[in-house]
């Protein structure tokens, strides 16, 4: 029954991949230089050496060789690199994107038997290690029972701790407001300060501009008065002839 369940099982796989790797052949795409393709289901394509039948054939390729667009594009067809370094035009119609669906088919149903295979390992595996779970069972249930103890003793210390924490919490968010608080005023003293030194900074030029004041009037008065002297002299000296 099992082996017959695995066949079904992997029919419908493959009959489910094959499906998606037909629609996906017909899929269309634009090209662009240094994608992969590969050549389509097809017994054998010739490379030319240009984008035309009437070019001279270079070599053929033969279903799921790998080639790599070189971004050209001509009346259909496609400059293409392939080989060692070998360069030619092919037609883009015998171009997929995919390998061809043989191929991933056999790669599928590799990948399928050894799934089987590692199942039918795992499931012998698990066998076992189910017949030694059943041999020690009683010895679980006592191990449950006291890890029931445990779990009970860690939701009391839980809901303890609960109690605890909200305490906690409540700490925690005073002792936030009080950073805050205590920050705002270090900023509203620093705007103090700043405001004191521009003060202290007006003062002086306050002062300075008045001390220039001061010296520009004895200046201008030292020389009212040694104007008026000067003329003083002058007059003594015009009455005394």
């Amino acid at each position: 029954m099992n082996s017959r369940n695995s066949a079904l099982i992997r029919q419908s796989t493959i009959f489910s991949i094959t499906i998606v790797l037909i629609f996906l052949l017909f899929c269309t795409s634009s090209l662009a230089a240094g994608q992969t393709r590969y050549i389509s289901d097809r017994l054998k394509i010739y490379v030319r050496a240009g984008a035309g039948t009437q070019f001279k054939l270079l070599a053929p390729l033969t279903t799921g060789t790998k080639v790599v667009l070189l971004g050209e594009k001509q009346d259909g067809w496609v400059k293409i690199g392939y080989g060692k370094e070998r360069q030619g035009w092919l037609q883009e119609r015998f171009l997929s994107k995919l390998e061809p669906a043989d191929k991933r088919l056999a790669r599928a149903n590799a990948r399928i038997e050894q799934l089987e295979v590692n199942t039918k390992a795992k499931l012998a595996s698990l066998t076992e290690t189910n017949k030694e779970y059943r041999k020690g069972n009683t010895g679980l249930l006592r191990e449950v029972k006291e890890l029931r103890q445990k779990l009970q003793k860690i939701e009391r210390e839980y809901n303890t701790l609960f109690q605890e924490s909200a305490e906690f919490l409540t700490l925690q968010k005073e002792h936030q407001d009080l950073l805050k608080e205590s920050q705002e005023r270090q900023t509203r003293e620093a705007d103090i300060l700043t405001e004191c030194e521009l003060l202290k900074t007006a003062y002086r030029i306050k002062w300075f501009i008045a001390g220039g004041g001061v010296l520009l009037i004895g200046f201008f008065i030292g020389i009212l008065l040694q104007a008026f002297r000067h003329r003083n002299k002058k007059s003594a000296g015009l009455s005394f002839k």
